[in-house]
């Protein structure tokens, strides 16, 4: 029994300790091995809490400790991968706190998150730092993977400013959906979820065979981005129609 409910909590230990790992290999020079730790991490990340609320054996203090290996994991080893890889060589201080991008708006985002109200629902509010750190290994990744052929790419002055974005992303109010949970009895839309998930699962376990993994999490990673700045632009702010009015109001006035 008492396995059984400190379960979710060794998963999460193990979680920190990708990330701690990934720290190391950043500093060791072996940066796709600290995107795959990153991102191993972040595996684990979506199955703690489902796994606790499963068994009803969720707790404060696995929340708790939840959130303090996303910091470590999430925010802290990808301003470390981002430091070491694109900005520890710029002038001054710059580098260290275009790096910190991750980690202050990371801790931020995790603060928020923990005293918000909206915890229940089917999204997130915001970019979670989890994606975030997926993207990031995602697009490091990419360019590791391409900078032989297409060293420009590389430029920090191209991948920094992607970066920073998608860490201010962090402490918006874009929703973004949740993970699924692991049933087909939670609602249409968990199940529609959970299909789109499984077959997102299936396409990456074939790109793997075709060494294409890469492409896969960038497009997979950039997709969900994009999808939510969609989402929150068009459909639920309207900015669009939005425009369209504004446009046609000054149109009106230079006529009369």
């Amino acid at each position: 029994m008492m396995f059984k409910t400190q379960f979710p909590n060794l998963i999460t230990l193990v979680n920190l300790f990708f990330g701690f790992l990934s720290i190391l290999n950043s500093y060791n020079a072996n940066y796709s091995l600290a995107c795959y730790f990153i991102l191993l991490a972040a595996i684990l990340d979506s199955l703690d809490g489902k796994i606790a609320r499963l068994f009803g054996i969720s707790t404060e203090f696995g929340k708790e400790l939840d959130s303090l290996a996303d910091l470590v994991s999430f925010c802290l080893a990808p301003s470390v991968l981002v430091y070491i890889l694109y900005s520890q060589n710029m002038p001054g201080i710059s580098g260290e706190l275009i790096a910190s991008a991750p980690l202050l708006l990371g801790v931020i985002r995790l603060a928020h998150y923990n005293i918000s109200e909206n915890k229940d629902s089917s999204y997130f509010e915001g970019l979670p730092t989890t994606f975030n750190a997926i993207f990031i290994c995602s697009l490091i990744l990419y360019i590791e993977s391409i900078k032989t052929i297409s060293p420009e790419y590389s430029d920090p002055r191209f991948l920094l400013p992607i970066i920073i974005s998608s860490s201010f992303l962090m402490i918006t109010k874009i929703k973004y959906s949740k993970f699924p949970l692991f049933n087909f009895h939670s609602g249409k839309l968990n199940s529609l979820r959970l299909v789109i998930a499984t077959g997102a699962l299936f396409i990456l376990l074939i790109s793997i065979l075709f060494n294409q993994q890469e492409t896969v999490f960038i497009l997979f990673s950039s997709g969900l981005i994009i999808l939510g700045l969609f989402n929150h632009l068009f459909i639920n702010k309207k900015s669009h129609l939005n425009f369209i009015k504004i446009f046609i109001g000054r149109k009106i006035k230079r006529t009369t």
